[in-house]
C-alpha cells in the first residue's frame, strides 16, 4: 500500500511509524521540518516540508500513485481541505480527514471523505483505518483562512457550468449533490437547477463567491 500522510503531530507519526515498520510506501507531509524529530530512526519513508494541500507537494509525495490518503494535522480546516484536493483533484480512492467537532459529521455525508475524530480515535485506531476501511463518514469545518461553503444552484447570469464558478488559487468546487446523490465535477459540468454545490473558498474570495451566484451563501453548520 502507498499512503501519503499530511501532519507529522502525535497522531500522524506514530501512524506512519506503524505503517512504515509494516512494508507498507509512506510519505509524510508538515509545515514545520521540527516536526519530522517525532519519527524514529528506522522510518525508511519519504518527508515533505509544506502544506498538505499543496497540489506540488502532494505531487512530489507521490499522489499520484496513493491507495490512501489522510490529513491528521491539528488544523480541522487545512484536513478536510487537503482531503478534498486527494480525493478529487488527484483521484485517491480513499481520503481521511481528522476533525474535532464530530457534531458537523452528518452535514458531509455525501461528500465520500472518511472521519477520524481524535477524542475517539488514537494513533492505532487510525492505523486500522488505513489498513481495513470503515464506512465513510464526513464533515464540514469553517475556520480562518478557508470556507467550505454551500449553495443551493439556480439559474442566474452567465453562471452555467462548474468552470464559471471556479477561480483558480480562490474558489474551487469540490463535489455536487444532485437528487441525493454526490459526485466530483469535472470543469465542464452543466449545472442544473437545485443542485447543491459545495465549494473551496478562501475567505477574501468568499464576496466573489456571493456574488457569483446572487445571493447569501448557506455555510454550512450555520443553519
Amino acid at each position: 500500500m502507498y499512503a501519503i500522510i499530511a501532519g507529522c503531530g502525535l497522531v500522524g507519526s506514530r501512524v506512519a511509524t506503524m505503517l512504515s515498520r509494516d512494508g507498507h510506501n509512506v510519505s509524510i507531509i508538515d509545515k514545520n521540518p521540527d516536526a519530522f524529530n517525532r519519527l524514529p530512526p528506522e522510518f525508511d519513508g519519504l518527508t515533505l516540508v509544506g502544506m498538505g494541500f499543496d497540489e506540488e507537494i502532494l505531487k512530489n509525495a507521490g499522489i499520484e500513485k496513493a491507495d490512501v490518503f489522510a490529513a491528521l494535522t491539528d488544523d480541522d480546516n487545512a484536513n478536510i481541505m487537503a482531503s478534498a484536493v486527494a480525493k478529487n483533484i488527484f483521484g485517491v480512492k480513499r481520503a481521511i480527514a481528522r476533525v474535532f467537532d464530530p457534531g458537523r459529521e452528518k452535514t458531509f455525508k455525501e461528500l465520500g471523505l472518511e472521519i477520524v475524530t481524535p477524542t475517539v480515535l488514537g494513533a492505532e485506531q487510525v492505523y486500522s483505518r488505513f489498513i481495513m476501511g470503515e464506512n465513510s463518514a464526513h464533515l464540514y469545518i469553517s475556520e480562518n483562512d478557508i470556507e467550505i461553503m454551500e449553495h443551493v444552484y439556480e439559474p442566474v447570469g452567465k453562471v452555467e457550468r462548474v468552470k464559471d464558478i471556479e477561480i483558480e488559487g480562490e474558489i474551487r468546487v469540490v463535489a455536487i449533490i444532485r437528487k441525493g446523490k454526490s459526485f466530483l465535477p469535472k470543469e465542464d459540468e452543466i449545472l442544473q437547477k437545485g443542485d447543491r454545490i459545495i465549494t473551496v473558498v478562501t475567505v477574501p474570495a468568499i464576496h466573489k463567491a456571493l456574488k457569483t451566484f446572487g445571493k447569501e451563501e448557506d455555510r454550512i453548520g450555520e443553519k
